[in-house]
């Protein structure tokens, strides 16, 4: 017979993200693979210029990847080579939220097509500590409210652990999901500066308990 009270605790905070990440690509097309690729380099200048007057705002700035491939059409049944496309895109991550309205205009204004900001936490944030800390708390409450109502005192802890963990698997719950921001896919002159305000982020734990108890008297 289980001599345990067996309970899940959680807790759920909520705040601001550490940064924000935005995927910046250029392009160009030619009938050459040189010519596509002359025709996205210039591009490509202008948005590291961007990046560059941007730099304190900039923590990270990675180059994902860089192609140039050939393009097509489907013509009477066959494939037909109708040119070549190059491009490059460039991963930025950026740490001064101040910025990023100017920086997602000149970036769009160089001839950057750009996906973001998606907004993340970081792994080493305090957050997630005090979320587990929290969970834990909640976990040792729910035990002591069920012995109370059945006459019991809990003793002590049995043994504690991540939901799933028990049985071999792993957690079942989101630590720090991201919050998808807008996208801006443009390339030309924008007379306005975007403003983009970062929100704020649910950061989850959750703990799985089981904790000895005694007859109060």
């Amino acid at each position: 017979m289980d001599t345990e009270i067996v309970v899940k605790g959680s807790a759920t905070l909520r705040v601001m993200p550490d940064r924000a990440v935005l995927r910046v690509e250029v392009d160009g097309e030619g009938q050459s693979r040189d010519e596509a690729y002359r025709q996205a380099a210039p591009l490509a200048t202008a948005v590291d210029g961007v990046v560059e007057r941007h730099r304190p705002a900039v923590a990270q700035a990675v180059t994902a990847s860089l192609t140039v491939h050939p393009r097509a059409r489907w013509k009477r049944g066959q494939s037909v080579r109708t040119g070549w496309r190059a491009s490059r895109t460039t991963i930025l991550e950026v740490t001064e939220f101040a910025a990023l309205g100017d920086l997602l205009a000149e970036l769009a204004t160089a001839g950057g097509a750009v996906d973001g900001p998606d907004w993340v936490l970081d792994p080493d944030n305090p957050v997630h500590v005090e979320a587990r800390r929290q969970a834990a708390a909640d976990a040792r409450a729910r035990a002591d409210a069920y012995a109370d109502a059945l006459g019991l005192r809990v003793t002590g802890l049995a043994w504690l652990a991540e939901p799933g963990l028990r049985q071999g698997g792993g957690p079942d719950y989101p630590v720090a999901p991201a919050a998808a921001g807008a996208r801006l896919m443009a390339a030309g002159e924008v007379e306005e500066v975007i403003d983009v305000t970062p929100a704020e982020m649910p950061v989850r734990a959750s703990v799985e308990a089981g904790f000895s108890y005694t007859d109060a008297g």
